[in-house]
């Protein structure tokens, strides 16, 4: 068989340390996700509050 014929897989099998480790960087980016939308809704809200608030007062 020539080089070209010859196919070698290797997989990468992962160990413990590893899988935590990507699990880890997983859940980073994700609470950073959660962390960003929540921002964003609780000054959406604030904002709301706030307009309904001078809303009521002005009349």
């Amino acid at each position: 068989m020539s080089n070209s014929e010859q196919h070698h897989h290797h997989h990468h099998h992962r160990d413990g340390a590893t899988m935590f480790k990507q699990r880890q960087l997983a859940a980073l980016e994700r609470n950073k996700k959660i962390q960003k939308w929540l921002k964003f809704s609780l000054c959406v809200i604030a904002i709301v509050l706030f307009l309904v608030m001078v809303y009521v007062y002005m009349n």
